[in-house]
């Protein structure tokens, strides 16, 4: 019989972490663990705030799932099945399956890749994230943390940004920037404005520009824009249709807003079949949710696997960085 439990970590970053919707100088995270026998496994849960998720509501969800087990789960298929009637909140959901996932690695004697029937990836290039700062601060931001070693950067934008933020990036990073607005801007013709006082040859893609809810008008900037668009904050637990065909260029997947594996996989394989640019993605997370994230890389256009960089302490050290690229650290 397995037991459950759930706790909560304090995760201190190094800097403000400040993007569109606000700042934070922490993070508030939990981690799922399942006991059998002399095995145990863990799972991380970040909270999706965007999304409406609470504390209350993990702590809440968490205790509902205990109290409902109906028994033993044997199966991969059989949580999902149970989770699916407790309608719980994705972070949480992932952070089970993720625990159920490893327990079983453990207990099979198989990597988790193998038995979510993916591809091995061990190392990964990264890009590395620039949040919202004076543009006076972006040398020294960048030295500091050497930045430099990381060939993409992402660099967080918002609709009042100063205008020369990008081009003070691009003084002191010589490669390629990825653009995250996290929906701050209000209309297509705010967006198009400002890719027009872009450098276009150093952005890789725009991140996510306006809000979810602008379905027409992303289907014009899709049509005008001189850059990929690429759908975080628009996709969640969707399914991958044609939707997103004509209004993005990609798909921005993270398995705490997808709630599990299983979804992921589902997403990123329907984003191939339709054409769409596909990337893994993170929230504010320790090396126990990035390391996750590899186990669906193989295959992915672009990763941006690198928040637990932003941590003063970072308590699993399942991850090595090295120039920009992250490696298991069991392989070390």
């Amino acid at each position: 019989m397995l037991t459950w439990s759930m706790r909560e970590i304090e995760l201190p970053l190094k800097f403000v972490w400040k993007i569109a919707r606000g700042s934070v100088t922490s993070k508030t995270n939990y981690i799922v663990e399942v006991f059998g026998g002399d095995m145990s496994a863990a799972g991380e849960v970040s909270i999706c705030s965007r999304f409406g998720e609470t504390p209350e509501q993990i702590h809440e969800g968490f205790n509902k799932f205990i109290s409902s087990l109906p028994g033993p789960v044997r199966s991969v298929e059989e949580l999902i099945e149970f989770l699916n009637d407790l309608e719980l909140p994705g972070s949480l959901r992932f952070g089970i399956e993720s625990a159920f996932v490893s327990y079983l690695s453990q207990l099979s004697e198989k990597p988790v890749e193998e038995l979510l029937g993916q591809k091995s990836v061990n190392v990964l290039e990264t890009s590395i994230s620039l949040p919202i700062m004076p543009v006076g601060d972006i040398k020294k931001f960048i030295d500091d943390y050497d930045l430099t070693r990381f060939k993409t950067m992402k660099v967080k934008v918002g609709r009042d940004s100063d205008p020369d933020f990008i081009q003070e990036v691009l003084k002191h990073f010589f490669g390629k920037i990825c653009i995250d607005a996290n929906e701050s801007f209000n209309n297509p013709d705010e967006v198009l404005q400002f890719l027009e006082r872009q450098d276009l040859e150093k952005i890789v893609f725009l991140e996510q520009p306006m809000h979810a809810d602008q379905h027409d008008a992303y289907l014009y900037l899709k049509e005008n824009s001189p850059v990929y668009l690429i759908a975080d904050e628009s996709i969640t637990t969707q399914n991958v249709t044609e939707y997103y065909v004509r209004r993005f260029h990609g798909i921005n997947i993270k398995l705490m807003k997808s709630g599990g594996y299983l979804k992921a996989i589902s997403q990123l394989r329907k984003a191939r079949e339709l054409g769409l640019k596909t990337m893994l993605g993170c929230m504010l997370e320790t090396s126990l949710g990035i390391s996750s994230a590899f186990n669906l890389a193989y295959k992915v256009d672009y990763i941006d696997l690198d928040s637990h960089l932003f941590l003063k302490n970072e308590p699993f050290n399942l991850l090595t960085e090295e120039n920009g690229r992250l490696f298991r650290n069991h392989l070390q």
